[in-house]
């Protein structure tokens, strides 16, 4: 099978920026204290960045990350990620693809109010889309993002499903050893053509 060019092009620009990425977030693990390890190492038995998240982000809220007008993000619920953790950034519909990565540098919890008045301006969104969003809840999310990288070329839906990543309606966990399962998947495509 012949995979086109802008796929294969693609692919290697998304393993490059997660190679890296993740690189940099081992190394600011190797560096935290032993004391903030044993903390961050009950939280799960996969342990502290074994895993990245997928978030699912509207286009006009992915082009605020990556322009850097939009520094947190905002959920309904909480991911349970130590901070340097990698998050993969896959703009929603129309654009279907992984735009970008950052990575996370904290979670905030709070009310509604309690997140807008402190994150309003920094979740580039206008307050009645942000009221909407946290209708009916009274528990809110900021998730602090920074290092954050542009594909150098959007990843297609279809090349992420062809490693094995469905993404998801809001956030989910992949391993992060999701760079391994791209280099992969990049010999094969290199192994073909």
């Amino acid at each position: 099978m012949r995979v086109p060019r802008v796929a294969q092009e693609a692919v290697k620009a998304l393993e490059a920026g997660l190679r890296a990425a993740t690189a940099s977030a081992g190394r600011e693990r190797r560096t935290k204290s032993a004391s903030t390890a044993t903390a961050t190492a009950d939280q799960g038995a996969e342990g502290p960045n074994e895993r990245a998240l997928f978030i699912s982000v509207k286009p006009q809220y992915a082009n605020a990350i990556l322009d850097g007008t939009k520094t947190v993000e905002l959920r309904r619920t909480r991911p349970n990620l130590p901070d340097g953790s990698l998050v993969i950034l896959y703009s929603s519909t129309p654009t279907r693809a992984v735009v970008g990565w950052a990575h996370l540098t904290g979670v905030r919890e709070g009310t509604p109010i309690e997140i807008w008045d402190e994150y309003g301006a920094a979740a580039a969104i206008d307050e009645l889309d942000y009221d909407a969003y946290f209708d009916g809840t009274d528990q809110a999310f900021a998730l602090q993002l920074d290092s954050v990288v542009s594909a150098i070329q959007p990843i297609p839906l279809a090349v992420i499903r062809d490693i094995g990543i469905q993404p998801p309606q809001s956030w989910r966990y992949v391993p992060a050893d999701v760079t391994t399962q791209i280099q992969d998947f990049c010999t094969r495509l290199r192994s073909r053509g």
